[in-house]
C-alpha cells in the first residue's frame, strides 16, 4: 500500500511525500500522459513536466512552474504559457517549446509518487508574493534534475480539505498536490544501453548517483518584477530537506478495522512478516527509545462536508501488539451520511525526537449503529401477556371428534376410516415474556363448558 512521509518544512507548511505501493505501483503510460523535458544552461540541469493536457491528473506542468535564470539560483522566472511568447521560447538558455515533448518508442509505463503540500489553517504568506516548491534529484555529475518546480502564488487558491489533517496539534485545512516520477524506480531501471527510459532522457544518459535522494525546497518570492510581460522573481530559501527515494519502513503500516468480536474498531500497527513489538525492538537495539502514539480523529459527513467531532491520543509503552479498542460515538447519526476514522500511528524516538508516521482511514455508512444511543427493540406500549392454564384431557376417547359429513354418525367403519376423518385443530397463543414467571402445577380441574 502507499505510505506517507511527513516533513515540517516551516511553521505553517507540512510536506506529505506519498511513496507509491511497491507491490503494485501507480503507473501512467507515456502514450496517454506525455512528458516534456527542458534543459537549463544556467545551472546545467534539466526540468521535467507533464503536458497541460493531463494537468488535472498530474498537476505538474509548465504553466505553473518557475525556473532559475542564474547559476546561483537567486533569481527565477515564471514559465507562464499564457503570454504571447513563452519565456523558454525567448531565452536561448532554455529549451524552446517545439523541442520539449519527448518521444518514447515504444511507449513505456512510468511509476509515480505523489507530493502534497498542506497549509495550516489561517496560513499567511507573510512578506512573500508566493512560494516555489522545488524537488530535485542529483545526477551522477552532481547537477540537479528537477522533477517539479511548482510556482504557488499568494493569489492562487489551494484545495480546501473536506477532512482536515490534524498532526501535532496543528490543523491543516488546505493543500496543493502533484505527481512526480518515482526516483526509486527510475534509478533501478536505468541502464546506459537503453535510451528509451525516462531516467536516460532526464539525465542525458548519465544516470543518478548510486543511492539518490530527493531534496525538497521551499523558496519564498521576495520581490516580483514584470518585464515585457514576464514575471521575474527574487527568491529566498525558506527551508530544505532531503528524504530517501523509497520508504525504508515500507513493511510497517497502520490498520483500522471493524472488530469481528464486537461492535467496535481495532487500531494497531502491523508489520509484514513480523510484529510491531519485534519491529520496535529492532529500532531500540539500534540506539532508539521508541514509544507509540495512536491519534484517532472522527469525522462525520453531513451532506458533502466532513465535520470533525472528536479527537483523542492514546500512548502505548508496552504490549505493542495489543490493538487499541475504539468505539466511536456519531453525534449527528440522525442526519450524517457516513463517518470516517482517521488513524495516525506515530512511533516516537525519545532519544532524538524523530518520528515514523503511518496513516490509515476507514469510512463507514453504518451511522445508526454508532449513534449516541444504542438501538432498541420496540415491544409496544403495553405488551400482551398470555395466561396459560394446563388442561389434562381424559383418556376415554371423548376428545376425539369424528366428522362424517352429516348429522348422523355412521357405524361399521374401520379404524383406518375413522382416523382419516379426525379433525386436528391448532391454536396459537402470544409468546411469553421472560419477565413473567410461569408456574406449572398438577391439580384436578372441572371444566364446566367448552366452546369453540
Amino acid at each position: 500500500m502507499e505510505s506517507s512521509k511527513f516533513i515540517q518544512l516551516s511553521e505553517g507548511i507540512l510536506v506529505e511525500y506519498v511513496y507509491t505501493n511497491q507491490a503494485s505501483p501507480t503507473v501512467f503510460n507515456t502514450a496517454g500522459y506525455p512528458i516534456e523535458i527542458m534543459r537549463d544552461n544556467y545551472t546545467g540541469g534539466s526540468y521535467m513536466f507533464n503536458t497541460d493536457t493531463v494537468a488535472a491528473t498530474m498537476g505538474n506542468y509548465r504553466d505553473i512552474s518557475a525556473v532559475p535564470i542564474n547559476a546561483a539560483k537567486s533569481n527565477y522566472v515564471y514559465l507562464n504559457t499564457s503570454v504571447g511568447t513563452p519565456y523558454n521560447d525567448f531565452d536561448p538558455n532554455l529549451t524552446p517549446s517545439s523541442n520539449l515533448l519527448q518521444t518514447f518508442s515504444p511507449n513505456v509505463n512510468i511509476e509515480y509518487d505523489k507530493v502534497k503540500i498542506h497549509f495550516v489553517a489561517g496560513f499567511s504568506f507573510q512578506n512573500f508574493d508566493g512560494i516555489i516548491f522545488d524537488i530535485t534529484a542529483p545526477r551522477r555529475d552532481g547537477k540537479d534534475i528537477v522533477l517539479a518546480s511548482i510556482n504557488f502564488l499568494k493569489t492562487d487558491t489551494p484545495v480546501l480539505n473536506p477532512d482536515p489533517l490534524l498532526i501535532a496539534d496543528k490543523l491543516y485545512s488546505t493543500y496543493i498536490e502533484w505527481r512526480i516520477p518515482a526516483l526509486y524506480y527510475m534509478n533501478a531501471g536505468f541502464t546506459t544501453s537503453n535510451s528509451n527510459t525516462l531516467a536516460y532522457k532526464l539525465t542525458q544518459g548519465q544516470g543518478f548517483i548510486g543511492t539518490p535522494y530527493l531534496t525538497i525546497r521551499a523558496l519564498g518570492i521576495l520581490n516580483t518584477t514584470v518585464t515585457n510581460g514576464y514575471d521575474f522573481y527574487e527568491i529566498k530559501e525558506i527551508n530544505a530537506t532531503s528524504i530517501p527515494n523509497r520508504d525504508i519502513y515500507d513493511n510497517l503500516y497502520a490498520s483500522v478495522v471493524e472488530s469481528a468480536a464486537g461492535d467496535y474498531f481495532e487500531l494497531t500497527g502491523l508489520v509484514n512478516g513480523s510484529s510491531l513489538s519485534n519491529f520496535i525492538a529492532q529500532l531500540n537495539s539500534s540506539g532508539g527509545n521508541y514509544v507509540v502514539f495512536h491519534e484517532i480523529t472522527l469525522s462525520e459527513q453531513i451532506d458533502t462536508t466532513f465535520i470533525q467531532t472528536s479527537n483523542q491520543i492514546v500512548s502505548q509503552t508496552t504490549d505493542f501488539d495489543e490493538p487499541i479498542l475504539y468505539r466511536p460515538i456519531v453525534l449527528n447519526s440522525s442526519i450524517a451520511v457516513s463517518f470516517a476514522i482517521n488513524y495516525v500511528l506515530r512511533l516516537y524516538n525519545r532519544n532524538d525526537n524523530t518520528q515514523i508516521i503511518k496513516n490509515a482511514r476507514l469510512t463507514s455508512f453504518d451511522v445508526k449503529k454508532y449513534g449516541r444511543r444504542l438501538m432498541k427493540i420496540n415491544l409496544g406500549v403495553v405488551p400482551t401477556v398470555a395466561t396459560v392454564v394446563n388442561q389434562i384431557d381424559p383418556k376415554d376417547g371423548r376428545n376425539i371428534v369424528v366428522s362424517t359429513g352429516s348429522s348422523v354418525n355412521r357405524s361399521g367403519q374401520t379404524s383406518e376410516q375413522i382416523a382419516g376423518q379426525l379433525v386436528v385443530k391448532t391454536k396459537y397463543v402470544t409468546s411469553f415474556r421472560d419477565r413473567v414467571n410461569v408456574k406449572a402445577a398438577i391439580s384436578p380441574a372441572k371444566i364446566q363448558n367448552i366452546t369453540e
